[in-house]
Parts: structure tokens; sequence; C-alpha cells
């Protein structure tokens, strides 16, 4: 029998004082079945020579790819196009994998070989850059709740709750097949690209596993982070917005689904904006209320059953608190 393998997409932007990090800790794994896509999109600094380095060291493990800069929906894309094992996943370049993930995660596929999952949920833990504390990860209970049990598998078309679980796209495996049958790419030149694949895959998903003993280091409190910027990036939000209800608004969707999905998508709409108008500095903040004012006041009629109104009002009312 062919021995399943999973690949590590690994981009890389300038990310010299890290990526070893990454890169030791996919190549310390347990288990040996896997193997790793580096994408440099770019760099200016020494990741291009780092990088190099363990290509040489591990040219049977490692494939390396230089592009010019494509933001990290690019630089994913750059790696799905070279993956030929049945398994992919993503690691960030300031993460990295817990020494069991690719044993358990294989280990768990192999017990399920009649029924292959298509996506694979793992359970990260957070890493405070700041305070060197390791934290469980946002949805942790959330999580629990809809897997009972390692391994379990569930259709997400019925349990559609999973649709709340968080959007980060490094905690799931996906199956290659499945990508391509759906064909998924991530939107280049964006930031916050998780958002959309979250519920789009999901929502195209018969078999999800769940694993909680495993996942990822995920940094936080570090300048160098997408969610730690401030200016012109937070704008990107609009076009990820746009892009969902579109999707959406699809009438191929059960009532139910349908349902979950606008519910499920409100929601992470009305904390990223939040979010975005805190973090933005002031003349993006302005720019940004404005542009989600619009936003919101175009949709209202599709959303306002779905977002409470107090919810609302601090969106369109924000445009008299940065004005």
């Amino acid at each position: 029998m062919k021995q399943i393998e999973i690949t590590f997409i690994v981009p890389a932007f300038n990310v010299e004082s890290t990526i070893e990090r990454a890169i030791e800790s996919i190549l310390n794994q347990t288990e040996d079945h896997y193997k790793i896509i580096i994408v440099n999109d770019g760099s200016t600094d020494s990741t291009e020579l780092i990088c190099q380095r363990y290509v040489k060291r591990y040219p049977e493990k490692i494939s390396y790819f230089y592009q010019k800069n494509k933001g990290l929906g690019g630089a994913r894309n750059s790696g799905l196009g070279m993956v030929n094992t049945e398994y992919v996943a993503f690691l960030d370049s300031d993460d990295w994998l817990m020494p069991e993930y690719t044993e358990k995660v294989l280990m768990q596929i192999r017990t399920h070989i009649d029924e292959p999952p298509e996506i694979i949920k793992t359970l990260p833990r957070i890493y405070n850059e700041n305070s060197k504390v390791i934290s469980d990860w946002y949805d942790k209970e959330l999580f629990k709740q809809i897997f009972h049990q390692e391994g379990q598998i569930i259709n997400p078309q019925l349990e559609m709750s999973i649709l709340q679980t968080d959007v980060n796209q490094c905690r799931n495996i996906y199956q290659m097949s499945f990508l391509r049958r759906v064909h998924f790419q991530f939107r280049e030149g964006i930031k916050w690209e998780d958002v959309y694949p979250h519920f789009f895959l999901l929502s195209q998903c018969h078999t999800c596993m769940g694993i909680e003993s495993v996942g990822f280091y995920y940094r936080k409190g570090s300048r160098d982070q997408i969610t730690a910027t401030r200016g012109k990036d937070r704008m990107d939000l609009l076009i990820v917005y746009g892009d969902l209800v579109d999707y959406i608004r699809n009438d191929v969707f059960s009532v139910e689904m349908k349902n979950e999905l606008i519910f499920s998508a409100m929601r992470i709409v009305v904390s990223f904006a939040m979010e975005g108008i805190r973090m933005a500095d002031v003349d993006t903040r302005k720019d940004l209320v404005q542009g989600l004012n619009i936003f919101f006041k175009r949709r209202l009629l599709f959303i306002c059953v779905y977002v409470s109104l107090h919810e609302y009002m601090c969106i369109t009312c924000m445009q008299e608190l940065v004005g």
C-alpha cells in the first residue's frame, strides 16, 4: 500500500529571524512521511541564503521556489501548484509545529482509509511573544463540543456549527483531490485571505476530521504580523467581505446551510470590522469606517436579521467617533 504523505507549504517573506525555527519544527517530526515546499515571496533579507542552505542539506525533503512578491495568498497558490502528496498543510514562517503533528495526523488518516477526510482540523496553541506564555486556542471549547473524540469525522453539511470555528488556515490539513475538485485557490494581493476559504471550503466539504492533540504554535504579539498592520492594508477587509457575501448569496445552498453561513459569516465580519477600526491608524480608520458604513448599508436587508442592532450601530455610528 502506498504510504500517505503530507506536504507543508511554508511561504517566506523577509523572515530571516524566524524561518529556521519553522523549518526545523517540520524536520524534527517523529514521523518521516512529509515533504516541505518553501516559497520565497520576493525576500530582500537573508531569507534566501537560509532557505538555500536547508535545500542543500535536505534535497529529498525540501523543494524551493523563488518568486516576485505576490503576498501570502500568492505564495500559497504557488506552493499548491507543486504539491504531489495526498494531503497539504500551510505553516507560516513565524510559527512552528508540535513534534508529533505528522505522526498523529497520519495515524488517524490510516484508521479511516475507507472514509478519508477532505479537511482535518487541528487545535493550535498560542505563544505570546511578549509574555512568553502559551495559552489555549481561541475556539478550544467549541472544537471539543463538535469533535467528541480524537479523529472523529463529521459532515459539515449536518454539523454546521463548525462554521463558527476560527478561520486560520494553518490549522487545517487538506486532501489535495478535494481542493482540486472544488477548484480552490487563495485570492492574491490582499490581506486576511483566510476568511473566505474558511466558509467556502467547509461549505463544500462532507468529511471533516478533528484532531485535538496536535497543531502548531501560533506566535502572537509580533510587530511583523499581518494582524498588527495599521495602514491601508486594513482596507482589504472590504474586498474580503464582498467576496464572502457574494458567495453566500449563491442559490446552491440548502436553507439551513445558507442561514448558518450568514450567521457565522456575519459574526466574523463584525468581529474583524471592530478589530480593524480599533487597530487602524487615524487616516485609515476614517476611510475604513466609511467603507464599512457603505458595505453594511448596501447589504442591510441581507444581514440585519443575523446581526444584533447593537453590533450594527457600533459600525454605522463609528463615523461620528472618528470624523
